[in-house]
């Protein structure tokens, strides 16, 4: 689920790059909603069950650390490379390496065996 969503998500980022009318924008962004609510929560689960309950705590914190960190350099250069090549490419591109990103985590067997 946790994967499933992710890559919806980073199909949807493409959907938002194409040209298309407002109306399928707007239904790319209720997906990318629902899925990151997924994913957000599927996360959190596999936290409380894979993490003991007395490292919760410095876990979570290194998660989100690591998860938002380089979150500004990323603003920093998708504004760069939507001023460079457009803001439409920038979505596609960002959305194929996402999409293919997760896709290269399924091929490891214990992230599909996770369960």
């Amino acid at each position: 689920a946790l994967y499933g969503a992710w890559m919806v998500i980073g199909m949807m980022v493409v959907v938002i790059g194409l040209p298309i009318p407002v109306f399928g924008i707007l239904f790319a962004g209720f997906i990318i909603g629902a899925c990151g609510s997924i994913l957000g929560l599927t996360w959190e689960n596999t936290l409380q069950e894979f993490v003991p309950g007395h490292l919760l705590g410095r876990v979570s914190s290194i998660d989100y650390l690591g998860s938002y960190i380089l979150l500004p350099l990323g603003y920093a250069i998708g504004g760069w490379a939507s001023e460079w090549i457009g803001a439409s490419p920038v979505f596609i591109i960002g959305g194929i390496l996402q999409t293919l990103m997760i896709a290269l985590g399924m091929l490891h067997p214990q992230i599909r065996s996770l369960d």
